[in-house]
């Protein structure tokens, strides 16, 4: 087991990368870094590596899935700091070729708090593929836009304007109220999405804040609140929950006695 907290970045991408390559071999085609890390935003300890694997056919239920869960449990049982920290999405090139449009066809994906699965493709690839072809690194393959389209202006607007509309029914889930951290997600998101629309273009998520926060300065106070909530280790405040747990079960056998 390694300490993931004290490791570089770096470090964890380039075993997590050995890894896929070992077990995939010539069926990826390409496999790229985006978000965070390659634009010099990346919060040690807080933010995710987010990769895009492309793949020579599209990752079945059963034995093939089964196998990649297996590879990414036994890496984060290895690297036990970043459960929950890596986003990586399983995509073949005719679900790939979609993303220039309307997306279509199925992948496998893996992000936190959820195990990989396969699901229908949505438009929130498509904003992800748009930054792995701007702002990404090739991991391994040739440069992105030699297997996949290149997003198109109206294209990348259309995404954001359907993601956007899902937000409303999203938010207003009861879980949403007990979860700080992604309250302070959701806010960052939108100030994202409400700079590329007015903008043409991606940022990262702390200078989207930022520009919300000056643009609605009668929301600056919120966003940044938010921003700190999202921020925030929620590991401190779990350790401190264990060990006050322990201390008052341990005095409960005391008084039970």
């Amino acid at each position: 087991m390694r300490d993931g907290a004290a490791t570089d970045a770096r470090e964890t991408l380039k075993q997590l990368t050995s890894a896929i390559e070992r077990h995939l071999g010539s069926d990826l085609l390409g496999l790229y870094l985006f978000g965070s890390l390659p634009v010099g935003a990346f919060y040690p300890g807080k933010s995710d590596l987010d990769l895009m694997a492309i793949v020579a056919a599209e990752v079945e239920e059963g034995q093939q899935l089964d196998a990649l869960k297996s590879l990414h449990d036994a890496f984060v049982l290895e690297w036990p700091a970043w459960v929950e920290r890596v986003e990586v999405t399983y995509m073949d090139r005719a679900v790939l070729r979609t993303l220039g449009d309307r997306p279509s066809g199925r992948i496998a994906v893996i992000n936190p708090g959820e195990p990989l699965h396969i699901r229908d493709v949505g438009f929130d690839s498509t904003l992800d593929w748009q930054s792995v072809s701007t702002q990404g690194e090739t991991i391994l393959g040739p440069p992105p836009l030699e297997l996949g389209p290149k997003v198109s202006a109206p294209a990348y607007r259309h995404a954001v304007e359907a993601l956007l509309r899902e937000w409303p029914s999203r938010v207003r889930a009861p879980w949403v109220a007990y979860v700080p951290a992604h309250q302070g997600y959701v806010v960052m998101t939108l100030c994202r999405a409400l700079y590329a629309l007015a903008t043409g273009e991606q940022t990262t998520k702390e200078e989207a804040a930022a520009w919300a926060a000056a643009k609605y300065p009668e929301w600056s106070s919120f966003i940044n609140e938010a921003r700190a909530k999202y921020r925030a280790d929620v590991h401190d405040s779990h350790h401190a929950l264990i060990s006050f747990t322990d201390h008052a079960v341990a005095e409960a056998d005391g008084l039970i006695r």
